[in-house]
């Protein structure tokens, strides 16, 4: 037993939760904590309602927290874990980028993407005028190979960037620019979860989302976000942005040059810049990918885990795999963006 889980049995009364389970780093790793039962039979909803208060605690020290090898099948029981483990309403997935699957509830299937490709290092809605501070994963289906969810702390990326690059996004923020039904990408019917326009137009002007229409039901939005913002959870600063993930040179060269010429370079399907309109330099989103890459570990999944992140102090991807794949996800708890 590790010293973190003979911390926590010390503490543990007979009626405390904490004395049914134990509480380990993964392999050494700071991302995530492991907590597992220490007795068998624990049903993972029943004692996540008693030990609700110790899991904040443990979110809130640890940022990444994955539940394993508790009864019962936990992709099922992923909305009742939620609600066990949260306030309020899961959110909907509205101002999309990527095609998902909504299950029932605020349970959605993970990104549709091709199992060959990864998906780049992000936290979910830092464009968004409200986000989740709680992100849960839900293992159903463990690929036969590959499928992680990396995870990177955030507040560490931060301290790895320049003082240049930090107080350049300090100032100017990023803005996210996007163009819909131009035969790239999604449309904005499948973003906003509509067919009508002026539902829309409500939700951008809602949404502090700058809307323009064009001929052939083509839409521009942009929206401009802190890349920079302050952890509501510890008041740690954390880099909280997609100004790399979507910059322009996240494209393949040959799809970047395609793009450019069927879209022309102002309107391509997604793309960033300063919240002023300037460029971002390409060596600066380079440098800043290289941060993301040093603070970010993995761990392999396993049918029925439960894994629990801080939305803003941690940011997640998806590696290639092989071989069927299901993971769920729900998020919670939004942080407002004008408070």
């Amino acid at each position: 037993m590790t010293n973190l889980s003979a911390h926590y049995r010390r503490r543990a009364m007979p009626q405390d939760p904490m004395g049914l389970i134990r509480v380990r780093p993964f392999d050494g790793a700071t991302l995530p904590i492991i907590i597992e039962p220490a007795v068998a039979g624990v049903d993972q909803v029943s004692w996540a309602k008693q030990a609700r208060q110790a899991i904040e605690d443990l979110l809130a020290q640890h940022k990444a927290l994955l539940f394993r090898g508790f009864e019962g099948r936990s992709a099922d029981n992923l909305d009742a874990f939620v609600a066990a483990t949260s306030t309020g309403d899961p959110l909907e997935y509205i101002d999309r980028t990527t095609p998902r699957t909504r299950i029932g509830g605020g349970i959605y299937t993970s990104t549709v993407y091709p199992a060959r490709h990864t998906i780049e290092q992000h936290s979910e809605g830092t464009y968004w005028h409200r986000w989740p501070c709680k992100l849960y994963f839900a293992c159903a289906i463990a690929a036969t190979r590959g499928g992680e969810t990396p995870l990177t702390d955030n507040a560490a990326v931060l301290r790895r960037l320049p003082a240049e690059i930090r107080d350049a996004f300090t100032q100017k923020k990023f803005m996210l620019k996007r163009t819909f039904n131009k035969g790239f990408g999604l449309t904005w019917q499948e973003t906003f979860q509509t067919e009508q326009r002026s539902a829309v137009e409500e939700y951008c002007t809602t949404h502090d989302i700058a809307f323009e229409w064009r001929a052939g039901d083509v839409l521009l939005t942009r929206q401009v976000r802190p890349a920079i913002r302050p952890n509501p959870r510890n008041g740690e600063a954390v880099w909280f942005s997609h100004a790399a993930f979507y910059h322009a040179s996240s494209y393949a060269r040959e799809l970047a040059a395609g793009l450019v010429e069927a879209c022309g370079p102002d309107e391509l399907p997604y793309d960033t810049c300063f919240g002023d309109g300037t460029p971002i330099p390409t060596p600066w989103v380079e440098t800043i990918r290289a941060a993301v890459a040093a603070e970010t570990r993995s761990f392999p999944w396993q049918n029925g885990d439960i894994l629990l992140v801080d939305n803003m102090a941690v940011a997640h991807g998806r590696a290639p795999y092989e071989g069927e794949r299901r993971v769920l996800v729900a998020m919670t708890e939004p942080c407002d963006g004008t408070a």
